[in-house]
């Protein structure tokens, strides 16, 4: 799977169903291509999670989405896992 396929599919989850499948998909792009994801340790991912959480409303605002941040869905937590990959602390 690609990176825009991971982007697509995080997009389009809309229940705890997709969710997992693109928990299932992410892990298979980590065993795939992990060696392209930026952050390629736990201690990276974890800070990139905590990274994106912190600054999602300027993403979301960026995007020209509105969303509110304090009541995540299941889409808002596979894009925060996408993020993770990549996102800098």
């Amino acid at each position: 799977m690609t990176g825009d396929e991971l982007y697509e599919c995080a997009k389009a989850v809309v229940s705890r169903a997709d969710f997992i499948r693109f928990v299932e998909c992410l892990n298979q792009d980590h065993k795939n291509n992990g060696d392209e994801w930026q952050n390629l340790t736990l201690d990276q991912f974890l800070a990139g999670l905590s990274g994106f959480s912190r600054d999602m409303s300027g993403y979301y605002k960026n995007m020209g989405e509105v969303v509110d941040v304090e009541e995540i869905t299941w889409k808002m937590a596979a894009e925060m896992l996408l993020a993770a990959t990549v996102y800098g602390a």
